[in-house]
């Protein structure tokens, strides 16, 4: 009981602030701990129990006392499972737009732009296909639309370097070397051992050789 209270105690803190639900071993193990915790294990104490003639046959009787914690099992492996589907589906499918718009960014910046819209509508939440779509809206000239979409990713991770590094290679284009000070300097602090950053924040300019 300890043992599986603490292996299925373990998962669900874990798995409540990162992917380890993901992980079809370790979800399986606590679904073994949670049928452990279920499990019924004491009979009803004699003085409650019925008489002999109207009890079922003991195989019948265990069939029977085994039958909601098995249920009760199987709807948990259940949910789980679905929940887990559902959630690599959806990651794997904005995955494959995401992939597939990194390989048409230098050949066809329009069908780029078109599947990083597809990965978006399924999960917007990861900071990569938002530079995918600033990098497709550059090359049509349109910095603000590369701006904004880099804003889209500041606002998910704003401690992210690379985000304020293109910000700033953006500025740069556009011939606004303050501006691209200031984001190179915000990058540079985020992560003062990257050498490239530290030079261009110390000389903007740099991003232009």
């Amino acid at each position: 009981m300890v043992g599986a209270l603490g292996m299925f105690a373990a998962w669900a803190v874990q798995g409540s602030v990162d992917w380890m639900h993901l992980l079809p071993g370790l979800t399986a193990m606590a679904l073994a701990a949670l049928a452990i915790l279920v499990w019924p294990r004491r009979a009803a104490p004699a003085a409650h129990r019925a008489p002999a003639a109207q009890r079922p046959p003991a195989r019948l009787a265990g069939v029977l006392s085994r039958r909601p914690a098995v249920a009760a099992g199987a709807a948990a492996a259940l949910i789980v499972l679905i929940a887990a589907g559902a959630s690599l589906s959806r990651q794997g499918l904005a995955q494959l737009y995401r992939s597939r718009a990194q390989s048409e960014l230098a050949r066809d910046p329009a069908g780029a732009l078109a599947d990083v819209d597809r990965s978006l509508e399924i999960d917007d939440d990861a900071p990569q296909t938002y530079y995918l779509r600033a990098a497709a809206l550059a090359r049509f000239d349109r910095a603000q639309g590369a701006e904004a979409a880099l804003a889209q990713a500041l606002a998910r991770e704003p401690r992210n370097f690379v985000t304020w590094t293109l910000l700033g290679d953006i500025s740069v284009r556009e011939g606004r070397l303050g501006a691209a000070g200031r984001y190179y300097a915000r990058a540079h602090e985020l992560n003062p051992r990257n050498p490239t950053v530290r030079q261009l924040a110390s000389d903007p300019r740099a991003a232009l050789r």
